[in-house]
């Protein structure tokens, strides 16, 4: 600086004008400086760390899904897949190059006459290199899956489309490998530096199909945009799955991986590590469940069918299975073509949540309806109905029945489920009276259990729909031209077992936070909905005439419409000292391509003195209920019976010690 004031003091003008010059500069040049060092050093510092760090998703470990006694539904499972770190095979590409440069050059001689080397940058050098390191993942890919007794398969595209975007992360080349492989490929490829094993979490439903309608699925999530890579992760799709995954799917993590100039990992570093989602408890049964979905298997194979099990105190849904399922696991792994072409069947439907997402004809299981409607208005039990056997509505409708002509009272009637009683007397009740009596039951109302809940189809008495089902009246009676879902006949059977207690029926009971000991509820039990008005008296005849329908035995009439299920030792039955009440249905559809088929139902209770479960079974395109519902509600009342006698023995074993 002082040189330069040295030469403004001289007075030659064009050494001044230079001095000027050379100062200005300078000044120029140390702001530029102190711009770049001081005033935007921590922009610079970030853009830097922008340019060597590649963010990268960490997911989580996703919450499971619990029975009430805290048995796995659906937990997580370690899914090993073989990796290559494409940092380490560098020197390998390299070579690999230099061996195809030297081919090339040999098929090429005009490139050496003209003094061209392929060092030179160009799309050939590119290409070469490309193959080049193709030719080593594949190689390397080939002798890994020939070790591991796997399919030799390498895709080209996939590989190269990581290799330009995503280099710093592990490339998968056999995922999900089995017991048998791991053990081979950790004594054979061990020290290999460039490739691993990479564990993940991965959803893993152990029992299969059981309670798949219910818990649901999870499938690939999308990459999330925010980072730069996200590995593997997954979100619900259906059931309980979809309805809680915020809580089941935790926090994300985030690490950060430093790379150098070619874009390949140098070091990485965990900036935020994932937190586990949460467990959920639901009130399922694992024992009760299992054995439902045995029911339906043994006695209608394949069929479109559903059950329900709940306890008739508070409304707890201890088992619920819905026919055809399906494996919750081929989402994830992926299903062959005749598996998905299964799944998407729009006639069987294995994918429909038949308990709550299907609405059906109730059939005569809504006699119980009519004939608390028909008590009120007055009508004498042990009036003596003359049956001829049908109905006629008009002179060319008749309603057949399946109960035998013959001489009736209102039990007798109920247990042989005769149509032209309940018509008979249906009609003079009016249908108005039937609807408001269903309505009390909130038929054809969703009962807000999960978002694939439909309400069926039960007008309130006041709405202008009922002039639709008015000249349908005779078939109202034994429940024809009305549907209602599963779930919403298994509210009402529980409410007639308690006394008129309807129940928001509940599936889902606490959760437990990740990481901790600590429970939170998430709906609690026994939540009343409505008290059902109806008179004890009327109420004990319907009991005793329901039971009646699982014990009676008529020489005249015949037996109750489920007597022999529940008297057949492959049921298990009969029960020791656990009477069942039922009512068994049968409901004629009128399909808009297909011939008329029947949907059949048995609704019932146990034990008849002292209502604890209810359990009702549906089954679309049945025979009668007596014969395709009856035999397996038996099963699942003999299981009942088995799980309290085991648990009386545990108790009886505790208490000794």
């Amino acid at each position: 600086m002082t040189f330069l004031f040295n030469l403004l003091r001289r007075n030659d003008r064009p050494l001044r004008v230079l001095t000027i010059i050379m100062a200005s500069g300078l000044f120029v040049l140390l702001a530029g400086l102190w711009l770049v060092q001081i005033a935007f050093a921590t922009k610079f510092e970030n853009n830097l760390k922008r340019q060597s760090f590649r963010t990268v998703a960490i997911p989580p470990v996703r919450g499971r899904i619990l029975d009430r006694s805290g048995r796995p539904l659906a937990e997580n499972r370690p899914r090993y897949d073989v990796s290559l770190y494409l940092e380490e095979l560098q020197r390998q590409f390299d070579d690999t190059y230099s061996g195809m440069a030297r081919d090339y050059e040999q098929r090429h001689p005009e490139l050496a006459k003209a003094g061209k080397r392929l060092s030179l940058k160009g799309p050939v050098r590119h290409e070469l290199q490309l193959a080049a390191d193709c030719a080593v993942v594949g190689g390397i890919n080939a002798r890994v899956r020939q070790a591991l007794d796997a399919p030799e398969v390498f895709d080209t595209n996939k590989f190269l489309k990581h290799y330009k975007q995503y280099p710093y992360v592990p490339y998968p080349i056999l995922p999900d490998l089995a017991p048998r492989q791991v053990a081979i490929f950790a004594e054979q490829f061990s020290g290999a530096p460039w490739m691993d094993l990479e564990t993940q979490p991965v959803r893993y439903y152990p029992y299969g199909s059981l309670a798949a309608h219910l818990l649901g699925f999870v499938q690939r999530k999308d990459a999330d945009t925010s980072f730069r890579y996200s590995l593997p992760d997954y979100e619900g799709r259906s059931g309980m799955e979809k309805m809680f995954d915020d809580d089941l799917r935790g926090q994300t993590g985030v690490k950060s991986v430093l790379v150098n100039n070619l874009s390949y990992r140098q070091r990485e570093e965990v900036d935020s590590p994932s937190e586990p989602g949460s467990d959920i408890y639901l009130t399922i049964d694992l024992t009760l469940q299992r054995a439902a979905e045995a029911a339906l298997n043994s006695t209608v194979p394949n069929a479109r069918a559903a059950v329900v099990v709940m306890d008739v105190n508070n409304g707890d849904i201890l088992a619920m299975a819905s026919s055809p399922t399906f494996d919750p696991n081929e989402f994830i792994t992926g299903a062959p073509a005749n598996e998905w072409a299964r799944l998407s069947d729009p006639d069987m439907a294995p994918q429909l949540n038949r308990v709550l997402g299907g609405s059906f004809a109730p059939g005569s299981t809504f006699k119980i309806v009519t004939s608390i409607a028909l008590l009120e208005s007055g009508l004498d039990p042990h009036e003596v109905f003359d049956s001829p056997g049908e109905y006629r509505v008009s002179g060319y409708h008749v309603i057949g029945d399946t109960a035998p002509p013959g001489r009736y009272d209102f039990e007798k009637a109920f247990y042989k489920s005769c149509n032209t009683y309940f018509i008979n007397y249906g009609v003079k009740v009016g249908l108005r009276k039937l609807l408001e009596v269903a309505k009390r039951f909130h038929l054809g109302e969703k009962t807000r259990l999960g978002p694939q809940e439909v309400s069926g189809y039960v007008p309130a008495p006041g709405e202008m729909a009922q002039a639709r089902l008015q000249h349908s009246l005779p078939d109202v009676c034994i429940g024809q031209e009305i549907t209602v879902t599963p779930l919403q006949m298994t509210c009402l059977t529980a409410a007639i077992a308690n006394g008129g207690k309807l129940f928001w029926p509940r599936v889902v009971d606490k959760v437990r936070i990740a990481g901790s000991d600590t429970f939170e509820e998430l709906a609690p039990a026994g939540r009343l909905r409505d008290h059902v008005q109806i008179n004890p008296e009327h109420l004990a005849l319907i009991r005793h005439a329901m039971v009646e329908d699982t014990e009676a035995i008529d020489p005249l009439l015949g037996d109750g419409s489920a007597y022999r299920a529940f008297h057949d030792r492959a049921n298990g039955a009969p029960l020791d000292n656990f009477r069942v009440a039922g009512k068994t249905g049968s409901a004629e559809v009128k399909g808009p391509e297909h011939a008329p088929y029947k949907t059949t139902w048995f609704v019932s209770y146990g034990p008849y003195e002292s209502p604890r479960y209810a359990v009702v079974v549906m089954v679309d395109h049945g025979s009668f209920g007596g014969t395709s519902c009856a035999p397996a509600a038996a099963r699942i009342y003999s299981a009942i019976v088995k799980m309290e006698q085991n648990q009386e023995r545990a108790k009886g074993i505790m208490a000794a010690f």
